[in-house]
C-alpha cells in the first residue's frame, strides 16, 4: 500500500509511522526543557503502534496547490515562481529549489507507477486547503487509471477522555505513533467520486485564481486578499513582533494557512502603508520586524 500525504512534515511522520516501534523511540536521544520526565511519563508520551509496511511506501505530493497559478505543469515555471514568492524571505537558492522539485517529481512518478501497477493508494487528507487541493489533484492525475484508492479523512477533533479533547487542522499535528488510530476511518473512493473530484479540479484550473480554500465543505477559488480580514481584525493596538503575531494567527485560526502566506500578506500591508515598520533589528530573520498599525 502506498501512503499519500501533502507536506514534508507529514511525510516524515508517516515514514516513521509505517514501522513505529516504541522501544526504538525510548532508546533514542531525547532532549528536555525543564525536568526529565519519569519513565512512565515518557512511555505514555511515545506510546503507539505501527501502521505497517515499509517506510519507503510514502509519497509527498506537496506542491502547495492552494496557492498560485495551477494552469501549467505541476513542476513548471508557474509553480516555481509561486515557491520563489513564498520563500523569497529565506536564503533559498535555485539549486535548493531544483532539489525540492526533483523530490516532488520522483514522488509523483512513484504514485502514478504504483497506480498503474495495481497497488492500493491510501490518501491521508485533511481540510487544510493545501491538503484538499492535493487530494483533488491526485484524483485528477489518476482519473484515467483503474486503481484502488482509499481515503483517511482527518477528523476535526478526537476525544481522549472526559477531560481531554485534541483538535486537529492537518496531519502534521499527529504524532507518528498515533496514525494507526485513524486507520479504521479509511474509506474506499468510488469511481464516481473520483470523477466528480477530478472534474472539480478541472474547473479550478480554468478559474486559475491566486488562492483556493475550503468554504462550507467545498473547495473554491477565492481572491488573493481572502484571509486579510483575519490579519486586520487581530492587529494589536500597540507595537508587535511579526513572528509572534503570525504564530498567534496560526494558533487561534486553525484553518491550515501557513506562516509564509500570512507573511506575504503582512508585507503587502506594509507596502500599502497600512502597517508601519517600527524596527528591524535582525534582518537575517524574516519575521523579526517590530510593527504597528498606521494611526
Amino acid at each position: 500500500m502506498l501512503e499519500v500525504v501533502f507536506s514534508d512534515s507529514e511525510k516524515g511522520s508517516m515514514k516513521a509511522a509505517k514501522n513505529y516501534d516504541i522501544k526504538n523511540m525510548l532508546s533514542g536521544t531525547v532532549g528536555y526543557i525543564g525536568r526529565k520526565p519519569k519513565k512512565v511519563e515518557l512511555k505514555k508520551q511515545f506510546e503507539g503502534k505501527a501502521v505497517g509496511g515499509s517506510s519507503s511506501e510514502v509519497v509527498n505530493i506537496g506542491f502547495n496547490l492552494d496557492i498560485g497559478d495551477i494552469s501549467g505543469e505541476i513542476d513548471g515555471k508557474e509553480r516555481k515562481n509561486v515557491f520563489k514568492r513564498l520563500w523569497s524571505r529565506y536564503s533559498f537558492d535555485d539549486i535548493e529549489m531544483e532539489k525540492f522539485f526533483e523530490s516532488q517529481r520522483q514522488d509523483l512518478t512513484k504514485l502514478i507507477t504504483a497506480a498503474n501497477n495495481g497497488k492500493t493508494i491510501r490518501i491521508w487528507k485533511s481540510n487544510a486547503p493545501y491538503s484538499t487541493c492535493g487530494f483533488y489533484y491526485v484524483c485528477y492525475i489518476l482519473k484515467d487509471i483503474d486503481c484502488d484508492i482509499r481515503v483517511v479523512e482527518l477528523p476535526e477533533y478526537k476525544i481522549i477522555s472526559e477531560k481531554e479533547t485534541v483538535f486537529y487542522s492537518n496531519w502534521g499535528e499527529v504524532s507518528a505513533g498515533k496514525f494507526y488510530e485513524f486507520v479504521p476511518l479509511e474509506k474506499k473512493l468510488s469511481l464516481l467520486d473520483k470523477k466528480v473530484v477530478s472534474d472539480q479540479w478541472r474547473v479550478l484550473i480554468q478559474d486559475n485564481s491566486l488562492l483556493r480554500t475550503n468554504l462550507n465543505g467545498r473547495l473554491i477559488s477565492v481572491p488573493e486578499n481572502f484571509y486579510d480580514s483575519i490579519i486586520t481584525n487581530n492587529i494589536p493596538e500597540n507595537e508587535f513582533i511579526m513572528a509572534r503575531f503570525i504564530g498567534r494567527l496560526i494558533g487561534e485560526h486553525r484553518i491550515g494557512v501557513g506562516d509564509s502566506w500570512y507573511a506575504l500578506r503582512i508585507e503587502k500591508m506594509i507596502m500599502d502603508n497600512l502597517l508601519i515598520v517600527v524596527e528591524d533589528k535582525d534582518k537575517s530573520h524574516p519575521y523579526a520586524k517590530v510593527l504597528r498599525r498606521k494611526i
